[in-house]
């Protein structure tokens, strides 16, 4: 009886449906054989942009900190955070005194370096050196030796000369000495008449007188003595010449430490010194800017050293936007695309110099790529780290076909749009590009002078016999 029941449940069931199934078919025909009214689009060409609106934070391009260049105490810091200066503002300034004393030290070292350096090479040393040219220490030894040896040479041979004249003036000197004993020369003046013994006993005495006078000049003028002496004096002097040449000789690793250090501190001192001089007239500012920090130990007065951080400025001559691109928009964004900028209510120009290669996660953990916009005419009516809105000209087309969104169907095919031929509902897949919030580009499927259909599609399946009516 149960299984009876069941099975008559069971046709009423498929009755049911089969019914069901003859209403929708006959639905269907009486759609497809029915006249509805459409209305149509003709396809143009025309031009469409995407247009992305992110808001994102105004930064400088360029941050320059200054550092003193010298050690010394600051006179005056002219600016403090927040101020905003023109290129060439005079920015701080350095006590005078203490810069003059800097620089006189610096000049000091620099003449004390030289005068070690010049000690080496002193005038007489040079002049020896060059009489030593080509010798080395033990030629000079030898040299001096040789001297040693023809000057003792040369003495004794005038040691012997004169001990040979001081004999025969020894010997002239008794002769002279008898003479006066014998009183030859006194009788030879007491006679009236000329004896000839006296006579000759008087020349003798003359003869003699002379000879020792000859012998003693010849002591003091004799000019082989002369000449002995002259050779000896000569050889001293070259003596001397050799000896100072010896000590003026020099290490090879003395000269080229002293002058390495000559040089190092010439260039160090004449570093030292320019940059005291720059310093005298003040540091000024290198470009337009805001002042973005100062030190708390850096006040009038306090002396800082050379490599200490003064203060830090922006550039507003060269100012950018920073911000961050989600994955979708980030096909749609390149280097060079425009961009409206508006500051504080204010627009500027810019355009896109930088995208980042690598993304970041955001505060909500979405990968974001970081990415620069710059503000092409910056002014100084503009304040770093404020919000600015960017509305980025992404991409563009022309010359193109553009529908209005609303036009366009999507199932699980793709796109498609719905046209009208021969009077009836054609469906036609198309590829779409370029797309905004309204409209998009189709790359292909559409030609110009399709006619789309515009109203509503809801009730519309191809192959539909429909009338085309445009008001």
């Amino acid at each position: 009886m149960e299984k009876k029941k069941f099975k008559k449940r069971y046709i009423v069931i498929g009755i049911v449906a089969l019914l069901i199934l003859g209403a929708v078919i006959s639905f269907i025909n009486s759609k497809k054989s029915a006249i509805v009214v459409v209305q149509t689009a003709q396809v143009t060409s025309g031009t469409i942009e995407n247009i992305l609106s992110i808001s994102g934070t105004v930064q400088s391009a360029e941050s320059k900190s200054y550092f003193s260049e010298v050690t010394a105490p600051i006179d005056k810091i002219n600016v403090k955070v927040g101020d905003k200066v023109k290129k060439g503002d005079l920015l701080y300034t350095f006590d005078q005194e203490a810069l003059d004393l800097a620089q006189k030290n610096a000049e000091l070292a620099i003449t004390q370096a030289k005068g070690s350096y010049s000690a080496l090479y002193s005038p007489v040393g040079n002049a020896d050196r060059k009489y030593a040219q080509g010798m080395n220490a033990q030629q000079i030894n030898d040299r001096l030796d040789a001297i040693t040896a023809e000057i003792d040479a040369i003495k004794n041979k005038i040691t012997e000369k004169q001990d040979r004249m001081n004999r025969t003036l020894t010997d002239l000197n008794k002769v002279l000495a008898d003479y006066n004993e014998n009183g030859t020369s006194d009788a030879a003046e007491n006679y009236n008449h000329y004896d000839r013994k006296a006579k000759d006993g008087n020349e003798m005495y003359l003869q003699t007188q002379n000879a020792i006078a000859e012998v003693q000049y010849a002591l003091q003028h004799d000019p082989e003595l002369e000449a002995w002496n002259n050779q000896i004096t000569a050889l001293q002097e070259e003596t001397s010449h050799l000896s100072s040449a010896k000590a003026a000789q020099l290490n090879p690793g003395t000269v080229q430490s002293s002058k390495a250090q000559l040089e190092s501190t010439q260039m160090n001192q004449e570093d030292t010194l320019s940059k005291i001089e720059a310093a005298k007239a003040g540091v000024t500012a290198d470009f337009n800017g805001v002042i973005t920090a100062i030190p708390a130990n850096v006040v009038d007065g306090a002396t800082v050293a050379s490599g200490t951080n003064i203060l830090t400025m922006s550039n507003l001559d060269d100012v950018q936007v920073s911000i961050q691109v989600s994955k979708s928009d980030l096909p749609k964004i390149s280097v060079g695309q425009k961009v409206d900028v508006t500051i504080n209510n204010k627009p500027y120009q810019g355009e896109i110099s930088k995208v980042s290669g690598t993304a970041t996660k955001n505060a909500n953990g979405v990968a974001v790529v970081d990415t620069v916009i710059k503000v092409t005419n910056p002014d100084s009516d503009i304040i770093l780290g404020v919000e600015a809105g960017n509305k980025i000209h992404a991409e563009k087309a022309e010359n193109t076909i553009v529908l209005p969104y609303e036009y366009i169907l999507t199932d699980s095919t793709g796109d498609y749009v719905y046209v009208v031929e021969n009077g009836l509902v054609t469906r036609k897949d198309v590829t779409i590009g370029i797309s905004n919030s309204t409209e998009a580009e189709i790359v292909e499927g559409l030609t110009a002078g399709d006619e789309v259909i515009s109203s509503d599609t809801s009730i519309l399946v191809e192959g539909m016999p429909v009338q085309v009516q445009n008001f």
